[in-house]
């Protein structure tokens, strides 16, 4: 369950001025002294120590890094014959103004010198200390009941201990870690070495919204006997390969509560879908703000795999409800339906795939939660932490106001359907005369951002089918992904969408657009996909 996504790649950068005389060596084996800092590589992103924050680069961030030599010939710090041992352990630390450095060595105003060696295999690691945002109470130690390290010279492991009970009160601080990265010394002193960062934890948000006849009074949510207490250690073992990052089995007090109630005593209310102003909106679970055009704010969670949530030896009432045993991780729903007296509903988890992660490192799943007509729809989608949810800022007349229409007639359909409380358009596939049948093909146009990446992707039963994107000449693209250039047919991208093998009655999918700019990635549903397309096998 480690976060391979959005790291931040932190680079040891050498300021190195090559001695040419040997009898200015400070030792045999190794360089004069040398300033070692650390800074983040131009290409590598922006990685949270705080949930709420944007990046680490900020004064007073600290990093707490290792080199562990080997393999080196001649004698350094009465080590001998090329054994492994611990080169230097040292705290970094950001300075904004630090020139030509960022990330500094021991003290920020007086960095500490470094000797690099001519020979031998040098081995980095290490993990964030604090977060410069709120460096005075977020110490990676203040953050955790169980911090510790260690470094047993028999077996060679050089251990973390974490452990910590996560509440939405909990500090917002993520625990982040490197790999193992061996560097070994060719020609002279690098120029850098990058150490990828990866997310201890992740995180959840939860919504709520209605799309029912009546007004809906919502309370609070909270998640009853949720899994929030953990412990990991993080095992670098003897360097010779990647690090093991080990968790527990998550845990849980019986009968408690993951997001105790912050709304208003008098609740959220949750305007009927017909509301001449209200209708449709989002609000947050947690702080009741309403979020019709972002996200619920996330807290800190520790990873949990879907089937962890499975409530087992569930019964039945008489009249086919489930009754869940006291100790069932549940969600809670504490609202006012209409007129009817106020009460708390209780629901399982959405279901899914028994392997998949419903809570994963480095990824924030947002819960939504909304109220149909005689039930509540529960789903959730997950994302990576640096993900960004802006408005595409195409010029007025970038995308063409066709949008997306489906032109070729290798399906029938085109009628609205309400699906989760939205309304979607279904393509129902026909066999047609073209190669593998069942296809359905539509085009649109879109000009900008000019070079940036334009991708389609597949919820649903995605398995069951297979889509491609072409831009101007048919030769040209033929995949789920594909640059934008308006100087090809005037920026036309046509859409193919096929069903694989012969898949069940009924299967179907739904498209989703996203375009990738400058590092950054951003949602062009609404630009592209207005009708909500499903496309559905007969």
């Amino acid at each position: 369950m480690r976060s391979e996504h959005n790291t931040i790649r932190l680079a040891l950068l050498a300021l190195a001025v090559v001695l040419a005389s040997c009898d200015k060596q400070d030792s045999p084996g190794s360089y004069a002294d040398e300033y070692i800092t650390l800074g983040a590589s131009e290409d590598g992103g922006y990685t949270k120590g705080l949930l709420g924050r944007n990046d680490l680069t900020v004064n007073g961030s600290s990093f707490q890094a290792y080199d562990y030599l080997s393999g080196y010939t001649g004698t350094i710090s009465g080590h001998t014959g090329g054994e492994q041992f611990q080169y230097f352990s040292n705290t970094l630390t950001y300075k904004s103004d630090a020139t030509p450095w960022k990330w500094l060595f021991g003290n920020v105003n007086s960095p500490t010198s470094y000797k690099w060696t001519r020979t031998g295999t040098h081995k980095f690691f290490g993990w964030m200390l604090a977060d410069g945002h709120d460096a005075s109470t977020l110490n990676t130690s203040g953050c955790f009941s169980t911090y510790n390290t260690n470094f047993n010279e028999s077996t060679g492991v050089h251990t973390v201990n974490l452990g910590t009970s996560l509440t939405v009160d909990s500090p917002q601080y993520d625990f982040l870690y490197s790999d193992i990265v061996s560097v070994p010394v060719v020609d002279g002193i690098p120029d850098h070495v990058d150490l990828p960062m990866h997310h201890l934890f992740g995180a959840v948000g939860v919504s709520v919204s209605n799309n029912s006849e009546l007004d809906v009074t919502v309370y609070g949510v909270s998640f009853e006997n949720f899994p929030n207490r953990n412990t990991v250690a993080l095992e670098y073992g003897d360097l010779s390969g990647e690090m093991n990052l080990n968790y527990s089995q998550p845990t849980y007090s019986a009968g408690s509560v993951f997001f105790p109630n912050k709304l208003p005593s008098a609740g959220i209310i949750l305007r009927n879908r017909n509301h001449a102003t209200d209708a449709h909106k989002t609000y947050d679970a947690i702080t009741g703000a309403d979020i019709t055009d972002s996200d619920p704010s996330p807290r800190l969670a520790w990873p949990v795999l879907r089937s962890v949530l499975e409530p087992v030896g569930t019964t039945y009432d008489g009249e086919g409800n489930p009754v869940y045993a006291s100790n069932a991780p549940l969600i809670a729903v504490d609202c006012k339906i209409g007129t009817q007296n106020r009460k708390t509903l209780k629901f399982k988890f959405p279901t899914s795939t028994e392997t998949q992660s419903f809570i994963t490192a480095g990824k924030i799943t947002n819960l939504s939660l909304q109220f149909l007509n005689k039930q509540i729809s529960l789903s959730f989608t997950i994302r990576d932490w640096q993900f960004e949810k802006y408005p595409m800022s195409y010029e007025e007349d970038a995308i063409s106001a066709t949008q997306l229409k489906f032109t070729l007639n290798t399906y029938t359909g085109g009628q609205s359907e309400w699906i989760n409380g939205v309304k979607h358009t279904v393509i129902k596939l026909t066999a047609s005369s073209q190669a593998g049948s069942y296809i359905a093909t539509g085009t649109f146009k879109i000009f900008t951002p000019v070079n940036g990446v334009l991708s389609v992707g597949l919820g649903g039963n995605a398995d069951d089918f297979a889509v491609s994107l072409q831009s101007g000449d048919a030769t040209y693209g033929g995949t789920e992904s594909i640059t934008i250039n308006p100087s090809r047919d005037g920026g036309k991208i046509t859409l193919s969408i096929r069903a694989v093998g012969t898949p069940a009655h009924g299967s179907r999918c739904f498209l989703h657009f996203g375009v990738r700019n400058n590092g950054r990635d951003s949602d062009a549903d609404t630009e592209i996909n207005r009708d909500g397309y499903v496309v559905e096998f007969p």
